[in-house]
């Protein structure tokens, strides 16, 4: 049985095409039986929520609710792993959808006994027709890129929160963890299973188009790993994410533009990614600073 699990908050508007993306068997492979468990703290995205599982006709067996007493994703994602009855659980957001046979092609590698995980690749569906579309398409592609070459060289890279699986394990998720598919990436590994990618499982993902989300959503999703950091979770791994080994993908940056235009954009992000980095440091090093009180935080540009 697969259990696909879809963490939402605040997303009325895009939560029924994200369902819909995965329960129509034709459409994603998916196998039956399944379930869909959708965990939200918010009235209106659980309502419409339902309202796409009840015009799919999904049985209560197929489509669970789980009402997140705002508590926060990390919270939110113990409490749906412990009502989920699959072998594989699936991950994602409520802002995102998955493309043609994306299921079908997640849960290939798991027929190898020693994979643990296996991550699918996000996709940016912005225009690259302006500079925060451009970036979304060169960060998504870069990921795709290091992962594609790390699981080549049998290498690790962590799974991306948009779209991964991993077979259901006693996993516990610290309260306040912020980069959660770091952490149940490194948590696998840790266990001894082996993390492997699946390039044809895409899941189109809209990124922030203004400087105030990019900035609130990257100094979250890279400062995680400097919090993985201290709680120990670099075991069988080293940390895969920071400034340093960013710089190591320069070339790429630069040669990722198509003209004149996109080359001037690609520029002005060793700025932008220097400034993430310097609040990382001064958010986590030197503020102390955790996960926010009600353990969500809502990057409206994305929505």
């Amino acid at each position: 049985m697969i259990s696909v699990i879809i963490t939402s908050f605040k997303e009325p508007n895009t939560i029924g095409r994200c369902i819909s993306s995965i329960a129509k068997r034709k459409y994603s492979g998916i196998q039956s039986p399944f379930e869909i468990i959708q965990v939200s703290p918010d009235t209106l995205t659980l309502k419409q929520g339902k309202k796409e599982a009840q015009k799919l006709k999904l049985s209560k067996k197929q489509y669970i609710q789980v009402k997140d007493p705002k508590r926060g994703k990390p919270y939110a994602l113990k409490m749906a792993i412990r009502k989920a009855k699959g072998d594989i659980i699936i991950f994602t957001d409520g802002d995102t959808y998955f493309d043609y046979n994306a299921v079908r092609e997640l849960v290939k590698p798991f027929e190898a006994e020693n994979v643990g995980g296996v991550s699918g690749r996000p996709v940016s569906s912005d225009e690259r027709d302006n500079k925060y579309g451009y970036w979304g398409h060169l960060l998504s592609d870069s990921a795709h890129d290091k992962r594609s070459k790390a699981i080549n060289s049998g290498k690790f890279f962590p799974m991306s929160g948009y779209i991964m699986a991993m077979r259901k394990t006693d996993l516990k998720i610290p309260r306040n963890v912020l980069s959660d598919d770091a952490f149940i990436s490194y948590s696998i590994r840790n266990m001894g299973m082996d993390i492997a990618y699946a390039p044809k499982a895409i899941c189109y993902v809209k990124y922030p188009t203004n400087f105030k989300d990019y900035l609130k959503q990257k100094a979250r999703s890279l400062g995680g790993f400097s919090q993985l950091k201290k709680l120990g979770i670099f075991k069988r791994d080293k940390q895969s994410r920071s400034f340093f080994i960013e710089l190591k993908y320069t070339f790429f940056v630069l040669k990722y533009a198509k003209n004149i235009r996109e080359f001037y954009w690609s520029l002005l992000l060793f700025p932008v990614r220097l400034i993430t980095w310097l609040v990382i440091f001064w958010e986590q090093g030197i503020l102390r600073k955790d996960m926010p009180k009600d353990g969500w935080e809502r990057i409206e540009s994305t929505k």
